[in-house]
């Protein structure tokens, strides 16, 4: 029987207690700062040494050479169902062509303008797939599709390899992907690597991909030297549900986002008693028959919650606090006045729109802002993998009266600033 975490808005100590869970869910150990600290500093110092050393410590693996070979590749694509690999390029097109239709949409074509912005993408990234309580062949699709559709050219993989092992549908999903440089090591020195570079593996200009609290922290302390995309917590769903709700698929879809990991956060927010109860109670008779039942239980009891409110205009204010990954509202017609104003990574709206959908084969990349960054971060993109500078091309032929504006008034701030050398700068234009 899953013991639930229950609170009512309605009852007194309310704000004391949900604030008490915020609080836990982002907290930071000391201990872990530390220890990916001294992973940054031993890959730093020593490369490839000690990411042999730290890969044979946490993943049991003596490696000599982490990129993996041409065979081993052809030999775990050859372990894979011929019917899973049809339904992962089916993601990866619907991936690719949803990110393709992004980039389209951004307009980037050179303006032809003296003053104007310009892209390009970016020139090297890294994508990390976690490899350990669970393999995720889907992120390699939902992290290279991006990329791709940006047009990055130099794209590589790493994965843990734990006790030698990689994960074959990971392999098969990179295969897809179009992706062959795939690295067998995983951590927060999987990322210093790519960060810093080695012997054996490039330095990239960004990092992306989710982890464990190792690499989340590593991503962390790296950025600034490398670029990163988010740092990751553990995922994350709400499900706002009243009285028109389906109780089971609820139930199921807190399931479903209970069973990636322990640290996983599974949250009901519902106006209707009858809807929480019913919910509780199909858990507690469907849980046994899944093959990750001990992790449910552990994350539901761990980092679930159930919050009982008035109504579901009175979830605006519990919602965005805890601005979540993925917001289900699990109702298709009722009209929420406070919806439009709701952040959430991703917001799936309807009993229809299923998180499953979203995680797999619908085109936005399921890598999305945790641990309430969602109030200023999006999910992962093909703005991701852009970068744009400013870009001027001045000829005082083309308009002599705005250009000694120019001029002038840079002279005058420039002076003001006690910066002269910049105000001759410019009135040196004017003789030329």
């Amino acid at each position: 029987m899953i013991v639930f975490n229950e609170l009512d808005t309605k009852k007194k100590g309310f704000e004391e207690e949900f604030s008490s869970f915020l609080s836990q869910k982002n907290s930071i150990d000391d201990d872990l700062v530390n220890s990916v600290r001294d992973i940054i500093s031993s890959i730093r110092k020593n490369g490839d040494e000690s990411l042999r050393s730290l890969t044979l410590r946490y993943d049991n693996h003596d490696v000599e050479n982490f990129l993996l070979t041409e065979r081993e590749i052809k030999a775990s694509l050859a372990r894979i169902d011929k019917d899973l690999l049809r339904s992962l390029e089916y993601s990866y097109n619907n991936i690719f062509a949803y990110q393709s239709d992004c980039y389209k949409n951004l307009n980037l074509s050179s303006i032809d303008r003296e003053i104007t912005r310009k892209f390009r993408p970016v020139r090297s990234i890294a994508m990390y797939i976690p490899g350990g309580k669970a393999s995720y062949p889907s992120t390699v699709l939902m992290a290279a599709a991006p990329a791709q559709a940006a047009g990055v050219k130099e794209i590589y993989l790493t994965t843990p390899s734990v006790n030698g092992e990689i994960n074959d549908l990971t392999i098969a999903a990179a295969v897809i992907a179009g992706i062959d440089k795939i690295y067998k090591m995983g951590g927060a020195q999987a990322i210093a690597a790519f960060a810093l570079g080695t012997e054996q593996v490039p330095k990239v200009d960004k990092i992306i991909g989710p982890g464990n609290i190792y690499v989340a922290e590593a991503k962390r302390q790296l950025y600034g030297e490398v670029g990163i995309d988010s740092i990751a917590g553990p995922s994350e769903i709400v499900v706002l549900a009243d009285e028109s709700s389906d109780s089971e698929i609820v139930a199921w879809d807190l399931m479903a986002q209970a069973e990636h990991d322990v640290d996983a956060s599974s949250i009901l927010v519902s106006s209707c008693m009858k809807t929480i109860s019913e919910v509780k109670e199909i858990i507690n008779n469907e849980i046994h028959q899944l093959e990750r039942k001990e992790i449910i239980k552990e994350s539901l009891e761990k980092n679930g919650i159930i919050i009982a409110i008035n109504s579901l205009q009175d979830s605006s204010n519990i919602i965005n606090r805890l601005a979540p990954e993925h917001l289900h509202l699990a109702y298709d017609h009722n009209e929420n006045s406070e919806e439009k104003n709701l952040i959430a990574g991703l917001i799936l709206k309807g009993m229809n729109s299923a998180n499953s959908f979203s995680d797999y084969v619908l085109g936005p990349s399921h890598i999305l802002p945790t641990s309430t960054s969602s109030r200023f971060s999006s999910p992962l993109s093909v703005e991701d993998f852009l970068v744009s500078y400013s870009y001027v091309s001045l000829d005082k032929a083309n308009n002599p009266a705005r250009y000694k504006e120019y001029i002038d008034h840079t002279s005058i701030i420039a002076r003001a600033e006690g910066l002269s050398a910049h105000a001759i700068a410019a009135e040196k234009r004017l003789k030329n």
